[in-house]
């Protein structure tokens, strides 16, 4: 007798989800449903050998039932947010396992399941339905069994005919007239007031059928009790339709399509690998190796050991000659000695290519023999794969060459797949595919482990459509970023150790102020004595403790800003003694011939923009003046030229503008108007004309705050006032502009199905906060749905602008010195100054088309703070 096996997917889903622990994948997935429902079908195919199989799943709500009693399943808690996507996700691996699925909009699996049922007991056929849900026990029939979960969905309990009998006394058509005496609070069906399982079994017992007790109620022992069976009658027979499962669906299906069919490995493994899913591929393949065949891949690939070729100096220079006319690619690996700038030389390279690896080392290679090879690697023509070629640029530079031909960079590709990585060594991408891979004993063995990871790599960029931006975007730029560093920004020590005995002299009258504040003298660098200060001594009100006493973290302080004028001065006293400690100090030791070369990390940052590292150059304190003034020490590498600056109008509510389509927002970009000044108008209602300073100041705050989440209390901090008037604000602004609140809403929404979200150039981010089970973290999910696209897109933007303008720069006297957020410093040739500029504001507004109108301001002088606006011709 052929054998059906029927899942009820949204019942054995929402079991698996609370019965096992949170499970996520590396980059924050949550995989817990998946583990729990493959384990289960696994072994149910193990076991049952099934002919025919298929999975329900309820697709929306039952309007079916809806329509019938509009309470049911109204107490329903939504789906949590860690199970929602998982129902896309299983969906995703039963379509690989060619599993077949049925889903009928307004109509519950349940009832799907009643239907298939129906039919296959036509046929002839012996069906197990596996549920969590007890309804289904009204399906039994000497060919149909109900496999009830009992804990989790590990643990399942087998019901038939006799069962049902010996734990019910009940047929199964009885099922039905239980759930409607009795009720169910699970779906919302009301049942008779009063009757429990108890009580409506006794009755049934007698009765047999909801309408045999109704039309006994008279008989019926208790007043209460014959009162409301006569009362709620037409409930009771409601909750009895309610309870009954529909075997006529209007979804048309042949039972042919769910006939079984062996999975295949090179669709399966691939998707359980894009999950993480290591148990349940070991049980899969388990189950195919008992049956005598073996899987047509592993999971986790095995690098293969390369043989490695030995060369004469005639050798190698034959070799080079034929990688010179080759397309074949060349995979590179690089051992080197110091750091990138600083004096850095290669010692050894790896190559691989085509099975076959080689070792170079300039110890033993022939001054004819390094010339060729640094030509090799100069002509862009050959195709080469590295896992840094920036770093690689760096080192050739010292050797005045240049590298090219660069058509995968690993470190850059792994990046964008998973932006939240913070390992890219050679070793690191390799293990991203073969985990078990050990130390490389050789530079060879590197470069052979390297190509055959590359394939995997492409493919996944493929997949997930980055390939377009890593090859338009972060390629080129990585080497844009190589001569930006290598050509530095000149300082003055002599300025900056001036400007240091400054800094000090305001540092000590700020230890005085606070220690008067006080009322004793304390080390104010001390965490502990400073919360003694402020909490007990002061009285201020505690936000939050640790382990080791009071937080007085930058956050906390923030929010007591108001409370204590010693609140001001403490965070003064930290913003200038880091200027000190890590400006000051740290760019006098890292001063070279007048120079800062600042290091440029492209794999950082989750949004995609760049950081500044050794110094970091972008994050020079600028709320005091005397922050601000640090920017005089920076001026041009070159005598008498100028420093000329670019910064990007507003670029980031631009995007917003673009991406929300909000009428008034995209008007005042269109029209030119001061954004701010716009906003406030439309807030409070007033002509342009009218608003005020501080009008503006609070338009400005939520303007940029918004694609951040500004909240209420956010917002009544930040402007210091009450968390009324910060409300007020926020309506207003959403009432106004309704397209950016669309937006927000539709932005985390979508965010939440896919759990991740993209950049106009495509740029992927995915969010396993939006699934945590902390609330304070799927906030966090939210604003950073919000926030990357917005704050991604521009960073794309200004790496498209980079390359463009480096492109552009070389016919002139100028160069590149520094990018920091939405500005980019360039220095120039007086002669020059007025073609760069024109050159420099066509590139950055001109980088990508946005729907509103892109704008850059220009500012020109002789340091990066001595700069007055400038306006090239048009």
């Amino acid at each position: 007798m052929p054998r059906m096996v029927i899942l009820d997917g949204n019942s054995l889903a929402n079991r698996a989800f609370y019965a096992l622990p949170p499970l996520t994948t590396a980059d924050g997935r949550p995989t817990n449903v998946l583990h729990g429902f493959l384990t289960m079908l696994f072994r149910l195919e193990q076991e049952q050998h099934p002919d025919y199989w298929v999975v329900a799943f309820d697709k929306t709500k039952a309007t079916v039932r809806i329509e019938q009693y509009a309470g049911y399943k109204a107490q329903r808690k939504e789906t949590p947010e860690g199970l929602r996507p998982q129902f896309d996700y299983l969906k995703e691996i039963l379509a690989e396992l060619d599993v077949p699925m049925l889903e009928l909009a307004g109509y519950e699996a349940d009832d799907l399941i009643a239907a298939v049922t129906k039919q296959a007991e036509a046929q002839g056929m012996e069906i197990q339905v596996y549920t969590g849900d007890r309804d289904a026990l009204q399906l039994i029939s000497p060919k149909t069994h109900i496999f009830l979960t009992k804990k989790g969905i590990s643990d399942v309990e087998c019901y038939d005919e006799h069962v049902l009998w010996e734990r019910y006394q009940l047929r199964p058509y009885q099922i039905i007239d239980l759930k409607g005496l009795m009720g169910d609070t699970s779906d919302n069906i009301p049942g008779v007031p009063g009757i429990g399982e108890k009580t409506a079994l006794k009755l049934l017992w007698e009765y047999e059928t909801v309408e045999g007790v109704l039309a006994n109620a008279d008989k019926v022992s208790g007043k209460k009790l014959q009162s409301n069976l006569k009362e709620y009658a037409d409930q009771a027979r409601l909750s009895k339709t309610l309870a009954t499962m529909l075997t006529e669906v209007p979804l048309p299906f042949s039972l042919d399509n769910f006939i079984y069919r062996r999975p295949q490995a090179s669709k399966v493994l691939p998707v359980l690998k894009k999950y993480d899913l290591k148990n349940v591929t070991r049980l899969w393949q388990e189950r195919y190796t008992n049956d005598g065949e073996t899987t047509e891949e592993n999971s986790e690939m095995v690098v293969q050991a390369w043989s490695e070729r030995e060369l004469s100096e005639e050798g190698w220079l034959t070799q080079i000659e034929q990688w010179q006319t080759s397309r074949e690619p060349l995979t590179l690996a690089c051992r080197y000695e110091g750091t990138g700038l600083q004096g850095g030389r290669w010692l050894e390279w790896g190559v691989a290519v085509l099975g076959e690896s080689f070792k170079l080392t300039r110890e033993e290679a022939s001054t004819q023999v390094i010339k060729a090879w640094l030509d090799l690697l100069e002509n862009d023509k050959v195709p080469k794969i590295l896992a840094d070629s920036k770093t690689v640029s760096l080192l050739l530079g010292n050797e005045g060459t240049m590298l090219k031909g660069v058509v995968l960079d690993l470190s850059l590709a792994s990046y964008l797949i998973q932006s939240s990585r913070t390992k890219f060594a050679p070793l690191d991408l390799v293990k991203e595919y073969a985990p078990k891979q050990d130390v490389f004993k050789s530079v060879s063995e590197e470069a052979a482990a390297l190509a055959q990871v590359a394939t995997k790599f492409k493919e996944e960029l493929h997949t997930l459509g980055l390939a377009d931006l890593l090859h338009t975007v972060e390629e080129p730029l990585s080497l844009v970023l190589a001569q930006v560093e290598r050509q530095g920004i000149g300082i003055d020590v002599d300025q900056l150790k001036h400007f240091g005995e400054g800094i000090s002299i305001t540092l000590r009258q700020l230890e005085q102020d606070i220690y008067a504040l006080a009322g004793n003298t304390f080390n104010i660098n001390s965490p502990k004595q400073l919360g003694t200060i402020l909490f007990e001594k002061l009285g201020l009100a505690t936000a939050k403790k640790t382990k080791t006493g009071y937080s007085t973290d930058a956050e906390t302080l923030e929010e007591l800003r108001l409370a204590h004028p010693i609140i001001e001065k403490i965070l003064d006293y930290r913003q200038l003694n880091k200027l000190m400690s890590t400006y000051v100090n740290g760019l006098l030791a890292q001063e070279k011939n007048g120079r800062i070369h600042t290091t440029f990390q492209q794999t950082v940052t989750t949004t995609g923009r760049l950081s500044s590292t050794e110094p970091n150059l972008q994050n020079i304190p600028i709320r005091l003046e005397q922050g601000r003034l640090l920017r005089k020490i920076f001026h041009p590498t070159e005598p008498d030229w100028v420093l000329l600056s670019a910064d990007y109008s507003q670029i980031e509510l631009r995007i917003l503008a673009h991406y929300s389509q909000d009428p008034l927002l995209c008007e005042s970009f269109a029209l030119g108007q001061d954004v701010h000044t716009r906003t406030a108008a439309e807030v409070f209602g007033i002509s342009l004309e009218d608003v005020t300073q501080e009008m503006r100041r609070s338009a400005k705050a939520v303007n940029f705050g918004l694609v951040y989440g500004l909240t209420e209390f956010g917002l009544s901090r930040d402007l210091g006032i009450p968390r009324k008037e910060s409300k007020f604000y926020i309506e207003q602004y959403f009432k106004r502009y309704s397209g950016v609140k669309r937006y927000l809403e539709s932005v985390v929404a979508q965010a939440k199905q896919e759990g991740q979200v993209r950049t106009l150039l495509n740029r992927l981010r995915r969010i396993p906060e939006l699934f945590h089970s902390n609330r304070t973290q799927r906030q966090l999910g939210e604003r950073i749905a919000m926030n990357t696209p917005v704050q991604g897109t521009a960073a794309d933007i200004m790496k498209l602008a980079m390359i463009h303008v480096a492109e552009g720069l070389k016919p002139f006297r100028a160069a590149i010195l520094l990018q920091v957020h939405d500005e980019l410093l360039l220095q120039v040739a007086p002669e020059d100054l007025e073609s760069v500029a024109g050159l420099l504001k066509e590139k950055m507004e001109n980088a990508f088309p946005l729907s509103v109108p892109m704008t850059v301001d220009c500012k020109v002088g002789p340091n990066w703070y001595d700069m007055k606006a400038y306006k090239p011709e048009e």
